[in-house]
């Protein structure tokens, strides 16, 4: 009797998840169909924006928020790829919703927001997030994943935006700072891709870098993650989280990190839809001789001493003005999108790096920048990414 029901509830739920494939399968199609799949022309052009850690003092974020609004006309769509807000209060999420309306309103473009670990807090988690940013591609969505807040939605011009929610949040409601993609998130976003058409453009969106595989260690699931877009011929990741521009490669997909948009240096991502895949590049959203920028470029470059400083301040080579001005230097490069093989070589042989890596530190500091250097994030001013369609997963 016991074997009988048990074959019972397996063929339950088997057909259960049949029945929810064939739904998303259907959805994913009519969503094709009628934002455009197949038809000739379709240009796309997506600003991307990410950290942009909205407080309550709207007059101190209001010439970031204009820059942005005004790099978003004739633009399609706009991504913000999370931490919207610093502390996730009540005000601050105001705020963000308020900027995501006007640009909208504005621009004429679409916004789409997915949460990061800034944007959890104790009184908005998943479900919260869902209902405060669902007129912001939630509500749009051809399928969500409601464990999370991550959703796959279609643009105007027939591209399928999977957007992540990679976030992990502990028991005790604490948001893990450096993320997490669960087994069965990853199971929807599996079912997702499959449901696809075949050659349909896939833009793969999550607020915490997947790549190199050295941080994988710090963001569970990163490399199940990136072995399933790969599997499923997605060829970009787009995310943000470490506040500077940079890219990186491993086989597929290619992943490109977003800066901030109120931090030198004073670039958005533009993501242009090609024939065969996209054309990344950046573009300068500020003044480069206006008082504000230059208050930027010293505000980085003393934010990047005071780092070195005081990560070294216990150590043998506190004080030391070339190992200090060393990582500054490193610290402007990375935000700059100017870490090339090049740069990175050199400054790995410089003999202040040799100070860095004897010192007795095991700040998060240390292990960032040298991770960074050996892992050479490339420059980020203009990448082609092609083989960006969904194609057969592999078996």
């Amino acid at each position: 009797m016991f074997q009988v029901k048990a074959i019972k509830m397996y063929d339950d739920t088997m057909k259960k998840k049949t029945v929810q494939f064939i739904l998303l399968l259907l959805a994913a199609c009519l969503a094709c169909v009628s934002h455009g799949f197949g038809e000739a022309g379709g240009e796309e052009s997506i600003l991307v924006v990410s950290d942009a850690h909205l407080t309550e003092d709207a007059r101190r974020h209001a010439e970031m928020m204009e820059a942005v609004i005004r790099a978003a006309y004739g633009r399609s769509a706009v991504l913000l790829l999370g931490d919207n807000t610093n502390n996730s209060h009540a005000g601050e999420h105001a705020l963000a919703l308020q900027w995501a309306r006007t640009i909208e309103w504005r621009t004429g473009a679409e916004v789409f927001v997915i949460p990061g670990n800034h944007d959890y807090g104790a009184h908005t988690g998943p479900e919260e997030f869902r209902a405060l940013y669902g007129a912001y591609g939630w509500d749009r969505a051809f399928s969500r994943d409601t464990a999370t807040a991550s959703y796959a939605a279609m643009t105007e011009n027939g591209t399928c935006l999977l957007l992540l929610d990679t976030n992990r949040i502990a028991e005790s409601r604490m948001v893990q700072p450096d993320g997490g993609i669960t087994a069965d998130m990853l199971r929807w976003v599996r079912e997702v891709l499959d449901a696809l058409p075949d050659g349909t453009l896939v833009i793969a969106c999550g607020h915490h870098p997947i790549l190199p595989q050295d941080r994988n260690g710090r963001t569970p699931g990163a490399d199940a993650l990136s072995r399933t877009l790969r599997a499923c011929g997605v060829g970009l990741y787009l995310c943000g989280h470490d506040h500077g521009f940079a890219a990186a490669e491993r086989d597929a997909p290619q992943q490109i990190t977003v800066g901030q948009p109120q931090a030198y240096p004073g670039w958005a991502g533009i993501l242009e839809k090609k024939d065969d895949g996209f054309l990344w590049h950046t573009e300068r959203i500020y003044d480069p001789e206006s008082a504000f920028f230059k208050t930027l470029l010293t505000d980085t470059r003393a934010l990047a001493r005071s780092m070195g400083q005081g990560t070294l301040s216990t150590t043998p080579y506190a004080g030391d003005e070339g190992a200090i001005e060393w990582f500054a230097e490193a610290f402007m490069a990375f935000v700059g999108g100017e870490m090339t093989p090049e740069t990175c070589a050199a400054m790995l042989a410089d003999d202040n790096c040799r100070k860095w890596r004897e010192v007795e530190t095991r700040t998060v500091v240390k292990r960032w920048i040298l991770g960074l250097l050996e892992n050479c994030p490339e420059d980020v001013r203009q990448i082609s990414i092609p083989g960006s369609r969904k194609h057969p997963a592999a078996e």
